[in-house]
């Protein structure tokens, strides 16, 4: 008796991973037919059962009376979703004798089925094509926007389909081929960032925001309302460089595993503000269905706190470990899912409760206590991975009502320019790792500390009592600043790193 095998797949995070339906039917005199699906199957691909035998029989293919056994390898792993309803309803068609087990070999099937047949999309599409990719499987057959996903990577034959009936009759060349699903030409996720230039004022923030885009900082904004910090904030999507084309593919994978996909390769990276009431799960993903999170949905791209202080406690500081590592282990009862999350945090944040310590023309009305109780809310761990600070003072009057020159449009041009500047050199330095994540010994090698600089940085850490991490940022700031001019660095860029490094008493 044969044993079928059908290669399909099912989502883990912001991934697929392939899995062998395996089947053979044993036949019985009477009674009714019997599936049993093994492999550890949740809910969804159990409730297959039924659509299986409902597409079989609307197609003309009713089992004859016997025990049909589907198992789903490898046994250990959870299977979820509905993604494979189409390798299970073939791998029945072919151990009951109406396909031949040759003509599945080479392919990856994935799709929901219909009780009719019709066959319905599924998210994943490129991060199955991904899957294919990596074992050698020449074609994938999908619905066709799930086809579509995975014709981003040409590497792979993607063939789309909308009923039962044309991928059998592609299989067993007794009908028309399926086409070949074309490179769809998509634009990416958002409209153009704000330029830099629209930005009224606030030269120090903009420096900072260049500092955070040549070296990959994370960055915390403090001010009052209306100083323009989540326009400040907006702008530095349009700073970073260009999507690489392996992060364009880790990109859309990401979003089309989320069911998000952008219509072709993401060519903007992602920018993602979640509001303040958002869930620890939902900033790092989890859940029932083990869903990326909005770090995830961040990744390779910028994650925007707005009112940062309000966030809860325990969703901020769940950000500690993936803004170093660039990944987030989820473990849920008995469940483990490893998202990406190379994220580029910026946050921002009032001074005060009221929002107005500072403010030149607005008395604050918060008592110190208040104003310290408040800024506790933000532990100090969490504060000393971001590299840099700043307080931003609202614009002035003249500032506001000034006219736009015709330089102001061009500076976004420049500013970005100079950050695609600095970060060649620090790719001629170090590969791409950038500047914010060079480990303490790649950081000897590339800013050794002259005598100059280790004085500096001595009298630094007795006056502000930095934390040796605190210590590091520094290096790696004034590594950045120093990129940015075309220089080594120097005590100079110490000290101007330092600058970039409000306390936020």
């Amino acid at each position: 008796m044969e044993t079928i095998r059908v290669t399909g797949i099912c989502l883990a995070g912001a991934k697929a991973e392939a899995v062998t339906v395996e089947a053979r039917f044993h036949r019985a005199e009477e009674g009714r037919t019997e599936i049993m699906v093994t492999g550890l199957p949740d809910p969804v691909v159990r409730e297959g059962r039924g659509r299986l035998l409902c597409a079989l029989e609307a197609n003309g293919l009713r089992p004859s009376p016997g025990r049909l056994f589907l198992n789903l390898v490898p046994a250990s792993r959870r299977k979820s979703g509905e993604a494979l309803d189409l390798p299970m309803f073939l791998a029945s068609v072919a151990a009951l004798g109406h396909l031949e087990a040759k003509h599945l070999t080479g392919k990856l099937f994935m799709g929901e089925v219909g009780i009719d047949g019709s066959l319905h999309a599924v998210p994943g599409g490129l991060a199955a094509a991904l899957v294919a990719r990596g074992s050698g499987l020449e074609q994938l057959i999908a619905p066709a926007p799930t086809a579509a996903e995975a014709a981003c990577l040409p590497e792979v034959k993607a063939l789309s389909a909308g009923h039962l009936t044309e991928v059998l009759a592609h299989l067993s060349g007794r009908g028309p081929d399926l086409a070949p699903v074309p490179i769809p030409d998509g634009d990416g996720l958002p409209p153009a960032p704000a330029r830099l230039g629209e930005v009224l004022g606030q030269a120090a923030a903009k420096q900072a925001l260049i500092v955070a885009a040549a070296g990959g900082h994370g960055l915390l904004l403090c001010g009052p309302p209306g100083a323009g910090k989540t326009m400040l904030a907006r702008c530095l999507p349009g700073l970073l460089p260009p999507l690489t084309i392996e992060e364009q593919l880790e990109v859309t994978c990401v979003l089309s595993a989320a069911g998000r996909w952008p219509g072709g390769l993401a060519r903007e990276r992602p920018w993602r503000a979640p509001h303040h009431t958002a869930s620890t799960v939902g900033l790092v993903g989890g859940g029932p269905a083990m869903r990326p999170g909005e770090i995830t949905l961040a990744h390779r791209g910028v994650l925007f706190l707005d009112e940062l202080p309000e966030f809860r406690r325990e969703a901020l500081e769940s950000l500690r470990q993936p803004m170093e590592s660039g990944t987030i282990l989820v473990s849920r009862a008995g469940r483990q899912e490893q998202f990406p999350a190379r994220f580029h945090l910026v946050a921002a944040m009032n001074p005060c409760p009221c929002g107005y310590r500072g403010h030149g023309r607005i008395p604050c009305t918060c008592s110190p206590h208040a104003v310290r109780q408040y800024r506790q809310r933000i532990s100090g761990p969490l504060l000393d991975r971001l590299d840099l600070r700043l307080e931003v003072a609202p614009p002035s009057s003249s500032e506001l009502l000034a006219q736009e020159t015709a330089a102001a449009p061009a500076e976004g041009g420049r500013a970005a320019a100079a950050v695609r500047a600095a970060r060649r050199r620090a790719g001629v330095r170090q590969g791409n790792t950038p500047n914010a994540q060079l480990s303490p010994e790649q950081l000897k090698t590339a800013a050794p500390l002259d005598r100059p600089g280790q004085r500096f940085l001595e009298r630094a850490v007795d006056r502000r009592s930095l934390s040796a991490r605190a210590v590091q940022a520094l290096r790696r700031v004034a590594l950045t600043l120093a990129d940015l001019e075309g220089a080594p660095p120097s005590a100079a860029h110490l000290a101007s790193a330092l600058g970039l490094r409000s306390p936020l008493n």
